[in-house]
């Protein structure tokens, strides 16, 4: 598994891989502009360059971008605009850094029946893909609070897309654990793998996001930790890192930091410490 974290674009976007190098990063994941704000933001041709040729340098593969908090594919009226509106964006930066595609949250299903929720958050995917050209759409898996909480979800999503290539799911150990798997043993991950198999399809499967939790498993609630620091911990990483089904993907941190300041090298060096030869 090839591990790396969320980096800050701080600055020029380009200086990301800068900030992704100096804490040891083989992948990293990036915003496209403020997580908080629908401003869409524009780059010069050149930072993109220097983007694409600072990350060929770095070998730092794959990279993928996260689309703001703000994004509620299930929701409706100027909600629903503005949340394509910014997937589509994210989705034209990542294809002009040459990336792998966008990892979002679904949306919240509030009031809605979970079909209604299905067809729109379909719907809004085809329209991205449709103003794009080869860039993913990965749907992240929640908590439980929010749509995607549930494998039959995913599996609902990824159904109602059929016949869409470019659509995968981002899986995250905080949310798994706090949705009710537990990832402490080989027997509780070898559980989740066959039951995301069966229901979504294991080849949907295209990025991790690890981060450990300090909430009891099953608690439903989306809280991350640093990698050992909670209650998945060092036993429960070791098993996913080096599971055979998952050893192929990328392994994405967004850990609070050990001097909170975010995602830090000593994050991604007990993550590798865990890993094993192959």
């Amino acid at each position: 598994m090839r591990f790396g974290a969320h980096v800050s674009i701080r600055g020029r976007i380009h200086q990301a891989i800068d900030r992704a190098r100096a804490i040891g990063c083989e992948c990293l994941q990036i915003f496209v502009g403020s997580p908080r704000q629908w401003r869409v933001v524009s780059y010069p041709p050149e930072d993109l360059a220097a983007f694409r040729a600072k990350r060929a340098a770095a070998g730092l593969d794959p990279l993928v971008a996260h689309t703001p908090y703000l994004v509620d594919l299930a929701a409706g009226g100027d909600l629903y605009e503005r949340s394509v509106g910014a997937l589509v964006h994210t989705l034209q930066v990542i294809e002009d850094l040459e990336g792998l595609g966008a990892v979002t949250h679904i949306g919240s299903r509030g009031e809605e029946s979970l079909a209604r929720c299905v067809r729109r958050v379909a719907r809004a995917v085809r329209q991205a893909l449709q103003r794009t050209q080869r860039a993913w759409v990965l749907l992240e898996g929640s908590a439980g609070r929010t749509l995607g909480g549930t494998f039959q979800e995913l599996g609902a999503f990824l159904d109602a897309l059929d016949g869409e290539g470019r659509v995968g799911v981002c899986l995250d150990t905080a949310h798994l654990f706090a949705a009710g798997w537990d990832l402490r043993t080989k027997e509780g991950v070898d559980a989740m793998l066959a039951a995301f198999d069966a229901t979504v399809g294991i080849g949907r499967l295209r990025v991790l996001h690890l981060n450990d939790t300090p909430v009891r498993c099953g608690s439903r609630v989306d809280r991350h930790e640093n990698i050992g620091a909670g209650t998945i911990g060092l036993g429960g990483f070791r098993i996913i890192v080096n599971h055979p089904r998952l050893v192929h993907l990328a392994g994405i941190i967004e850990t609070p930091g050990f001097g909170h300041k975010g995602p830090d090298r000593r994050n991604l060096r007990i993550l590798k410490s865990l890993r094993e030869a192959t």
